[in-house]
């Protein structure tokens, strides 16, 4: 039953709705104030109405606790339940972007004041204004001469592949250029400029934040702890929409053909591996020898490689279909064998500094390899070939696209790309489906006409 009290020329209501995570009694009070003119007698009888109807409006609000801050939820959502349903390169990841562009802006509202509107302004003002992080570059790269690169990442504390990014005209963070200028005994403004500042968060990075916070916000539902979600009605803002490129057939005959004109010969053997399998990137990398036979001509795909605070871990693939086998075709043989090779002599050359991971293709003392690095070097040796200006990971895309143009069942490159239905498969490559029938119809429509001829 509620609770009314008396006070003055109105009446207190308060409703009991259980306890909370932290064992603290949860009440939804409000008041109400009866017509002038009635009896005391009419005026109570009137407010106990009230109070029962207020009751049957929290009904099923048992455990609600919107007045609590969203730092708190997430605090319990990262304690509790993230643990619990997501990897540890997923958990930091979100992480990240929440910490940076989240909890800023509403981390200390109470949960019954974010609606839907407020997230709708958080995506607008991010999208607007919202980028935080600073990248940096280095003013010349002959700063930073490979000799040196081993000392600086010790000195630095970073892994040995952040400071080759740097070096060949990638982009780092504020924090990772002061290490690197610290290591080398430099100043920040003497051995970097600012590659990227300001600006807005493209609709893409956005989106990255909405799947982030939006779990979080069903999970409070769920537990009862608010009514409704206020990130699911929300509306992310729309990029004008580029074109996205890809190499077709011929441009990959070229790529495989210039590949032994590359200066890190292990990163073209890297790519050319990437390539033929459409394995993604962070499977590669995270390939090691005993799961490759090839002998038989296949190799197993077994985990996926991270890196959190500038370690490496290892964790199961994305989805349960991505752990599979891949055929390999003589090409693909061809080049592991040529790795071994190569990984042999280096293993020789550097004698007592060599890190044995056992992976298939690693870093320079046999860590495992970066892909950031292996994406850095990708994109430079594009540029300077006049390729179009792709990610190490549309090679996966790049794949898909001859698989799919050369007849392949949807079903068997669904498998071979490790998605976990033959949907998912049609949807990211509708276009070049879509371009496949569009061929075939022209086909038949030609054939017939060689027969009536």
């Amino acid at each position: 039953m509620p609770s009314v009290k008396k006070r003055g020329d109105t009446f207190r209501i308060m409703v009991s709705l259980g306890y909370d995570m932290d064992g603290r009694q949860i009440r939804k009070t409000t008041t109400y104030t009866p017509p002038p003119d009635v009896t005391p007698g009419k005026a109570e009888k009137l407010a106990r109405t009230y109070a029962y109807e207020f009751e049957q409006k929290c009904h099923g609000m048992v455990n609600m606790q919107e007045n609590i801050r969203f730092i708190e939820l997430l605090e319990w959502y990262n304690e509790c339940i993230a643990p619990n349903k997501m990897k540890e390169n997923t958990f930091v990841g979100n992480n990240k972007l929440l910490d940076l562009y989240v909890v800023p802006y509403i981390g200390n509202m109470k949960l019954k004041d974010i609606t839907t509107t407020t997230i709708d302004a958080l995506f607008d003002q991010l999208h607007k204004n919202g980028r935080k992080i600073e990248r940096y570059r280095l003013r010349d790269v002959s700063m930073l001469p490979s000799g040196v690169y081993r000392s600086v990442a010790r000195k630095g504390n970073l892994a040995i592949q952040t400071v080759q990014t740097a070096a060949h005209g990638g982009t780092v963070k504020k924090e990772t250029a002061e290490r690197i200028a610290a290591a080398m005994d430099q100043t920040l403004k003497n051995l970097f400029v600012v590659g990227k500042k300001g600006g807005g968060l493209d609709a893409g990075t956005i989106l990255r934040i909405r799947t982030a916070l939006s779990p979080i916000f069903s999970t409070a539902v769920k537990k009862e702890i608010i009514a409704k979600n206020p990130v699911a009605n929300a509306t992310t803002p729309r990029d004008v929409e580029k074109e996205r490129k890809f190499l077709n057939a011929e441009q990959c005959r070229q790529l495989l053909a210039m590949l032994d004109k590359m200066p890190n010969q292990q990163n073209a053997r890297a790519i050319r591996v990437l390539l033929l399998t459409g394995m993604r990137v962070g499977e590669l990398m995270a390939l090691h020898w005993d799961d490759v036979d090839l002998d038989n001509g296949f190799l197993t795909v077994r985990y996926n490689l991270y890196m959190v605070k500038g370690e490496y871990k290892l964790s199961t693939p994305k989805t349960k279909s991505s752990a599979r086998v891949i055929s390999l075709a003589p090409q693909v043989v061809d080049t592991l064998r040529q790795q071994q090779v190569w990984q042999e002599q280096r293993r020789s050359k550097v004698g007592g500094k060599w890190i044995d991971r056992n992976c298939v293709f690693c870093g320079q003392y046999g860590e495992y390899m970066s892909k950031n690095f292996l994406n850095s070097t990708f994109k430079k040796f594009l540029a300077s070939h006049d390729f179009p200006r792709i990610h190490i990971h549309d090679l996966r895309h790049a794949n898909a696209s001859l698989l799919i143009n050369m007849g392949v069942p949807v079903k068997v490159i669904s498998e071979c790309l490790g998605h976990s239905n033959t949907l998912t498969t049609e949807n990211i490559y509708a276009h070049v489906f879509n371009e496949s029938r569009i061929k075939a119809a022209d086909a038949i429509t030609k054939a017939l006409a060689g027969v009536a001829g």
